[in-house]
């Protein structure tokens, strides 16, 4: 889905023939800068139909992070090229130019060193394998040695992750006489590392600079980059206008009896009747989580041990929502990590991902 905006009749009439759309604004009728803070604040891609100078003097009030940022890219009005501006890997800015350029007949105008060269990117590793990463400025590490042909050593606990078969020509696991370049870290160290920097875990990660300060101060190397466990699938039921900041404290208070940190909630889901609920949407905004929903007939044909609520399915048509958007999200072999916690407004459970 993208939001294509657009400062021209011709540009107009290419904007209305792109079909991956969810509105289309005409720039020269005022709203941008409201439609902007939304798609950068809800990471609704962003398609300028225009100057490139345009676009980027609009968004750079709202640019924050590579890793959170929306896509953005930008087209001349006569629909030759399309090029990917902001977040070409983790926001997938550069498959979404590449999908416009086959819809249009348009050239994608593809400048990540990485694609150039067709070797590994590891945000895109990282995005793949549900996967945060934790210092984003180490990124640059990581890249340079690819680029030069050296593989980059590896610390983690599960060895799949550098022996598939798109990996392993860059990556290999780590010496013990050495020290790693990226360090796949669990919940348990981030909690720790987290908690000894300051930052309260049970709380979305600061910004981008603020934490990797707080790393640097700690010890942590700006040479490694670490990447943590980012499989916690969390359901939410709750009742129709249930403020955010309701279901937000719940959340926290569950994350801080099961020891879970915030930063490794990777989905929010529920039913699809929930799907406009402003509280929800907002929470999803907050953790800058995808959010899917699902149809009673979905949740119901889901088969396992939930628990069951009479009431529920009588007001959605499934006699559990949280529990079983949870584990429909988190796939086959899913664990269940929370089962259904409540209270008169509010019901969350939280599966690990599993295979799917």
């Amino acid at each position: 889905m993208i939001r294509v905006i657009y400062f021209t009749d011709k540009a107009e009439r290419l904007a209305s023939s792109i079909t991956e759309y969810t509105d289309l604004l005409d720039g020269r009728c005022g709203g941008v800068e409201d439609a902007l803070s939304e798609s950068f604040e809800k990471k609704i891609d962003l398609l300028f139909i225009g100057a490139a100078g345009i676009a980027v003097r609009l968004i750079a009030p709202y640019i924050k992070d590579k890793t959170t940022d929306p896509a953005v890219l930008c087209m001349d009005q006569e629909g030759r090229y399309v090029i990917p501006l902001l977040s070409g890997h983790i926001g997938g800015a550069n498959d979404l130019a590449r999908s416009i350029a086959a819809q249009t007949g348009a050239t994608a105008v593809i400048t990540t060193a990485t694609d150039l060269e067709k070797v590994f990117a590891v945000d895109i590793f990282a995005k793949n394998n549900g996967l945060g990463i934790l210092n984003p400025s180490a990124i640059k590490t990581v890249s340079s040695m690819v680029l030069k042909g050296e593989s980059v050593p590896v610390k983690t606990k599960d060895p799949t992750l550098i022996l598939q078969e798109e990996t392993r020509r860059f990556l290999r696991p780590v010496r013990d006489d050495e020290r790693p370049v990226i360090n796949v870290v669990d919940k348990e160290w981030i909690l720790s590392m987290l908690q000894l920097t300051g930052i309260d875990p049970y709380m979305p990660l600061p910004d981008r600079d603020t934490r990797e300060d707080l790393l640097l101060d700690c010890g942590v190397s700006s040479r490694c980059l670490y990447l943590y466990e980012r499989d916690l699938c969390l359901g939410v039921g709750c009742r129709k206008g249930t403020p955010v900041d309701d279901i937000f404290a719940f959340l926290r208070d569950c994350l801080f009896h099961k020891r879970l940190p915030m930063a490794c909630l990777g989905s929010v889901s529920s039913i699809d009747i929930k799907k406009d609920e402003p509280g929800i949407i907002g929470l999803c905004g907050a953790l800058k989580v995808p959010y899917y929903t699902y149809t009673a007939a979905e949740l119901m044909a889901l088969k396992g041990s939930f628990h069951s609520s009479e009431f529920v399915k009588e007001k959605t048509g499934a006699d559990n929502v949280c529990e079983r958007a949870a584990a429909l999200t988190a796939g086959v072999t899913a664990e269940r990590l929370v089962g259904r916690m409540k209270t008169d407004r509010v019901t969350l459970s939280i599966y690990r991902r599993g295979s799917i």
